[in-house]
């Protein structure tokens, strides 16, 4: 039971991840990977773990998604 509350605290929506990273449904996967990158190397300067992490989970998210669908996500 544990585990679950710890797993499930750790997930984010679709469109949470989507306005984490500031995209669309339309956003093709190479964008949202630049986007991704830019964001999560301006954190880590700023040493924001917190909006660091939330910004990886927000790209996890929507790497699953894109998987999903076939639609040229990531390899």
């Amino acid at each position: 039971m544990q585990n679950t509350i710890r797993k499930a605290s750790k997930t984010i929506t679709e469109q949470e991840a989507r306005q984490i990273l500031g995209v669309t449904e339309k956003t093709p996967w190479e964008d949202i990977i630049k986007k991704y990158e830019r964001l999560f190397e301006n954190n880590a300067k700023n040493g924001s773990f917190y909006l660091q992490s939330k910004v990886y989970r927000a790209k996890e998210c929507l790497e699953s998604i894109y998987k999903g669908k076939g639609e040229g996500g990531p390899s």
